[in-house]
């Protein structure tokens, strides 16, 4: 079988793209009905100690394979893939075994760590597309889409939950934006005065099709929130999103607010699976909105509240 031909992958780091030290090895161990993945990654200096979201590399996409846990700037863990006819199954998933690449750990800001059992197609690493996907549509907006027990709300809030079902022959997502003048943001106003200001200093755009207003920022923009929330940007979860989109939304939420006060919102765009949801979750995510009901596969944003 594939995965036997090749028992040893050696893993690398990786800074935008460009190879920067090895980083450990995964090692396949073959049992009845599947393999075994040991993985021992050292990262060093380069990964504090934390969760890690780890994906599993096919020849044309990524599929989301839980968090990796490092201690020490160190990793070992392992994960199982069942194999029948020449056929792999993950996460309840099947997919040809001769599709299987590699694995990807994302890191901070622009890192990560990988390994190749061959190469996969160029789109599937976003260090490798960001110039291709920098000018890529977000999709149509929506209502959000929570359900309480799995996504609960801040302040006891939750979102509506919809049917899911899977999702074939999607259109290409409708992406309506505004051009905005460039003025100075002032600090000694109130928080709406504030979102004022920040729609004409940034492109505002319609994500859910509707009339709310989101402003598409980027990491380096979140000089703009409150400090508790400024941390974000080293979040990995939303990292990953950002990379291969390109683009992040913020806005306000009435309806989750009060009388008295708006919540506002930071989306990250992507596709809707159980398993992306879990990450999402471990990455202090709550919600996930799109156009209309939410459906496996549907593209979307991943929500969580921040303040100004």
């Amino acid at each position: 079988m594939f995965l036997y031909e090749k028992k040893i992958v050696y893993l690398s780091h990786y800074a935008q793209g460009t190879r920067t030290a090895s980083a450990g090895f995964v090692r396949a161990l073959g049992e009845h009905g599947g393999c075994m993945l040991d993985i021992h990654i050292k990262g060093g200096g380069q990964m504090p100690d934390g969760d890690y979201p780890l994906f599993l590399l096919l020849r044309t996409r990524k599929i989301p394979w839980g968090t990796v846990a490092a201690k020490d700037g160190s990793v070992r863990t392992g994960r199982r893939i069942s194999l029948k006819q020449k056929r792999a199954f993950v996460e309840g998933e099947s997919f040809p075994e001769e599709d299987l690449c590699g694995v990807l750990v994302l890191l901070d800001y622009g890192q990560q760590i990988a390994g190749y059992w061959k190469q996969p197609d160029a789109s599937v690493l976003s260090w490798e597309n960001q110039e291709e996907k920098k000018g890529r549509e977000a999709p149509a907006e929506t209502e959000i889409h929570v359900a309480a027990r799995e996504f609960p709300a801040e302040g006891g809030k939750t979102r509506k939950t919809a049917p899911q079902s899977p999702k074939t022959d999607r259109p290409d997502p409708v992406y309506r934006e505004e051009i905005p003048q460039m003025p100075e943001i002032s600090a000694d106003n109130t928080l709406e005065d504030k979102w004022q200001q920040l729609q004409r200093c940034y492109k505002r755009v319609h994500p859910f099709g509707d009339e709310r207003v989101f402003v598409s920022i980027e990491p380096k923009d979140f000089i703009i929130l409150h400090s508790s929330c400024q941390k974000l940007v080293n979040n990995s979860f939303l990292l990953h999103g950002y990379y291969n989109y390109r683009h992040l939304i913020l806005g306000p939420d009435r309806e989750l607010g009060s009388r008295y006060k708006t919540c506002y919102y930071l989306g990250v765009p992507g596709a809707y699976f159980e398993r992306e949801k879990m990450v999402a979750v471990m990455f202090g995510f709550e919600g996930f909105e799109c156009s209309g009901a939410v459906e496996i596969g549907k593209f979307g944003y991943y929500m969580r509240r921040v303040e100004l």
